[in-house]
């Protein structure tokens, strides 16, 4: 959702007003995901990380008209980057490392790697989304867009080495997820718009609605397999570990004496 208010400001600064329709909904998505944040990470963030988060959004959501594009742009990216690391540190301080080697490669994989492939494609949306709406180039900018498209090229070789890596079932499970959603062809449009529309002789032609939507699709695409890879990385945990978690840490209501009647309950905690 950051992702696309980055779009959306950076194409309304731009000139094209069209976006604002979409900026309300998107708006009071992130703040109620802040919030939501603030209620179930306190045992994986600290406080003050996560406030500083949450002050850095609340100063986006209401100055950022008053942002240059330049100014614009970072500000979200920097937002971004900083819960993309979160999102890593709280893999780490959850313990969902150091299981074994498969689902270490797709924890990695999820909240590390595929975040920073999407991210790429969700700064290139933006920034295209920008010269169209501007109606002219910006050599600093275009040289920015390939350099992101140069890192979203990539991405099938990630893909590739991922499954490769991974075991059978779980390897098929994200192979499934990039075929059900076209993730090759949308990747392939995107970057063809990338090339072509925003070259400095297209660009005049260029519907900034249509290459945000193009550039979306890739993103859409690219979140069906990252949350694929997450409900894989659940199933990973046991299932008293997952119920021990979802339940608040409480460890009486694990044991079961139907499921254990030769056992202790100490025993079977085992």
């Amino acid at each position: 959702d950051l992702q696309k208010h980055r779009g959306c400001t950076l194409a309304i600064l731009s000139g094209d007003h069209f976006f604002e329709t979409q900026l309300y909904s998107i708006q009071k998505e992130i703040t109620d995901d802040f919030h939501a944040l603030e209620r179930y990470s306190p045992i994986y963030l600290q406080q003050s990380e996560l406030k500083q988060a949450l002050q850095e959004w609340i100063c986006l959501r209401r100055l950022w008209r008053k942002d240059s594009v330049q100014q614009n742009f970072m500000l979200h990216s920097n937002l971004i980057a900083t819960l993309i690391k979160h999102s890593w540190q709280i893999a780490q301080r959850a313990g969902l490392l150091e299981i074994d080697s498969g689902q270490d490669q797709l924890v990695t994989f999820c909240l590390k790697t595929w975040l920073d492939v999407m991210e790429s494609a969700a700064q290139a949306r933006g920034l295209a989304t920008h010269l169209a709406a501007q109606k002219s180039s910006s050599g600093d900018i275009i040289s920015r867009i390939r350099f992101l498209a140069g890192h979203m090229l990539n991405s099938p070789n990630i893909l590739n080495t991922i499954t490769e890596n991974l075991d059978t079932q779980h390897a098929a499970c994200i192979s499934k997820a990039r075929d059900q959603m076209g993730f090759d062809s949308q990747l392939k449009v995107f970057l063809t718009a990338l090339e072509q529309d925003l070259s400095n002789e297209a660009i005049s032609e260029t519907e900034a609605d249509a290459i945000y939507t193009k550039g979306s699709h890739l993103i859409s695409a690219s979140q069906h397999i990252l949350m694929v890879g997450i409900k894989l990385i659940e199933r990973g945990l046991c299932p008293q570990l997952k119920s021990w978690i979802e339940g608040g840490g409480s460890i009486v209501r694990a044991y079961d004496p139907e499921e254990y009647p030769q056992e202790s309950p100490l025993k079977s905690q085992g």
